[in-house]
């Protein structure tokens, strides 16, 4: 049976980008500058998706003031973020080099794709980002950052196929050959014939509770989109065969009981003055991470208060821009609930992992790279050691200003029709359940699975426990999903990807049996000498789970020897 007799349509093209965000689009549009005939699909549409689709206030961090990679990820790990091996927050240093040294470039090219770098005054408006002291991050008007990039990319002769959602990739003796796809309105089954595929489908957050609120659970009320953070990028490359890395460390963070008011990064960053922490008996604290608040907790200090009453007028006003630019709805929210953020004091819930950000994700070389697939590359907060719109900006404008150096020496893609075949079945096989499991009704019970027996605080028993229930989960109820239409589809696709990654998930953290950095394992409390440098990689090899330890990449010699 031919290919056009398998599915509704054939796309043929040289680069898949999958994922239209502040990665994506910049990736596709570089791309098509150097002639080659660019495809890219996105679940929802490019105008305003992803995390960046209400706008973006912020955008960082830049190598300036005396700032290096080494400095930067001292900070990270003074600040308690998530440490896998023992020498800082990035994976692979060398891709950290890559990103600090065309930052520059990068901003140039944005603006040449129309999004707006300049503030009012017509200069750069520099603003401490992640190292305090040092005005290293932009703030950005980014209101409107994604038509305006949807308009360069269309303007090059991208390709864009919007609501269409990725199935799996289609791969030939090690080599990425394409894709299949879902269209989710119409249900129509798509084959995309590839030399390269780049994902840019963005973070993994959803098997873990969203913030809130909490009680109701089938909100999606997540720091990031939450249509964005199904993990699909993560899901799909890994189901190809490439590798995931250290995706035990699901980072924690913060859940701000009154979220919708104002955003985490304003508390903890602001524009260079950080809130203060409160117990809720009016005393300051410096929690310095989920142990010590759950120290506090003990102590009786619970609930934890963050307040920004302290702060001068100049900076609420500031605050007051940056959410016209990202979250203008958080005026009205806050105007209703009788909120003032210049004097309320917000309940910072438990700490807990929310996000699989920055270094989780496909492992990749500083060129972009999967290690184990020919022809796949990630960007954006799918690579790991990528992360934040300067990691997916620049990383995205980077792998499309030299792709074609890759595509140039790569044969027409053979694609495997019975492997096509295969993925048919498996994506559209909920349209003929009746009576079935809702995926959301899923969703909800891999998210208890994940809070109960994973969260903050691990132990072997509670992880196996937790491995035994997701694999119920998998044989009886994965086969009852249901889809009315195609919309609920996608649903039931993207809760195949948050199962498959729950399970990666609590594999690592059962392997890891020590306490380093997020990773808090109650019966293995002391750090294990052995993982110092090391990383947890995961990959399906011969159609079975394989879970290897490895040595972080050390910087290159001409990097460091630039400084």
């Amino acid at each position: 049976m031919s290919l056009e007799q398998i599915a509704d349509k054939v796309v043929e093209t040289d680069v898949l980008v999958v994922g239209g965000g502040i990665a994506g689009c910049p990736a596709a549009a570089k791309a098509a500058e150097h002639g080659l005939k660019v495809t890219l699909i996105e679940k929802s549409k490019t105008d305003r998706s992803g995390s960046a689709g209400q706008g973006i206030d912020h955008y960082g961090s830049f190598p300036r003031g005396g700032l290096t990679v080494l400095a930067l990820e001292k900070q990270w790990d003074e600040m308690g973020m998530a440490n896998a091996g023992g020498t800082g927050l990035w994976v692979d240093p060398n891709i950290s080099y890559r990103i600090f040294d065309n930052h520059f470039w990068a901003l140039e090219e944005l603006e040449k794709l129309g999004a707006t770098m300049k503030w009012d005054d017509g200069e750069y408006y520099w603003a401490p980002h992640l190292v305090r002291g040092i005005k290293n991050g932009l703030r950005v008007h980014w209101q409107n950052v994604k038509p305006e990039l949807t308009a360069a990319m269309k303007e090059r002769g991208v390709n864009v196929i919007n609501r269409t959602m990725i199935v799996d990739l289609l791969t030939n003796n090690g080599a990425v050959t394409g894709a299949t796809a879902v269209n989710t309105r119409t249900g129509d089954f798509i084959v995309i014939k590839a030399k390269a595929v780049i994902m840019a489908t963005g973070n993994f957050a959803r098997c873990y509770n969203p913030e809130t609120p909490l009680f109701w659970k089938y909100k999606f009320n997540y720091h990031w989109c939450p249509a964005t953070c199904a993990g699909d990028g993560f899901a799909a490359a890994y189901r190809g065969g490439a590798e995931l890395v250290n995706m035990e460390i699901a980072g924690w963070g913060h859940r701000i009981r009154d979220d919708k008011t104002i955003s985490m990064g304003n508390f903890m960053v602001g524009d260079g003055i950080p809130c203060k922490t409160l117990t809720w008996t009016g005393d300051e604290v410096i929690t310095g991470g989920p142990q010590k608040t759950a120290e506090l907790e003990q102590e009786g200090l619970d609930p934890i208060y963050l307040s920004l009453e302290h702060l001068p007028d100049d900076y609420h006003k500031r605050m007051e821009i940056a959410y016209a630019d990202e979250r203008m709805v958080s005026f009205k929210v806050a105007e209703d609930r009788g909120f003032n953020p210049r004097t309320h004091w917000y309940h910072s819930m438990p700490n807990a992992p929310h996000q699989f950000d920055l270094i989780p994700g496909v492992f990749i070389d500083e060129d972009f790279k999967a290690s184990t697939l020919k022809g796949l590359y990630a960007v954006g907060t799918v690579g790991a050691a990528l992360g934040g719109c300067h990691g997916a900006a620049v990383s995205g404008l980077l792998i499309g200003d030299s792709i074609s150096n890759f595509v140039s020496g790569v044969a027409d893609p053979a694609v495997d029709e019975a492997q096509v075949e295969n993925q048919k079945q498996t994506a559209l096989a909920p349209m003929s359940v009746k009576d079935g499991t809702e995926p959301v009704e899923l969703e909800c019970a891999i998210r208890y699975i994940c809070e109960r027996y994973v969260g903050m605080f691990r132990s072997e028993g509670k992880l196996r426990e937790g491995l035994r229930r997701l694999g119920s989960l998998r044989r009886v109820f994965l086969p009852r999903l249901m889809a009315q239409n195609p919309h609920h589809l996608m649903r039931c696709l993207e809760v195949r990807n948050i199962l498959d990654l729950a399970d990666v998930h609590i594999q690592a953290c059962l392997d890891r049996r020590e306490t380093r950095g997020c990773h808090i394992r109650l019966d293995h409390p002391a750090e294990d000498p052995s993982r110092d440098n090391m990383l947890t990689f995961q990959r399906i090899e011969d159609g079975k789970p394989v879970l290897e330890i490895r040595k972080i990449p050390g910087l290159k010699p001409e990097y460091a020897k630039e400084g």
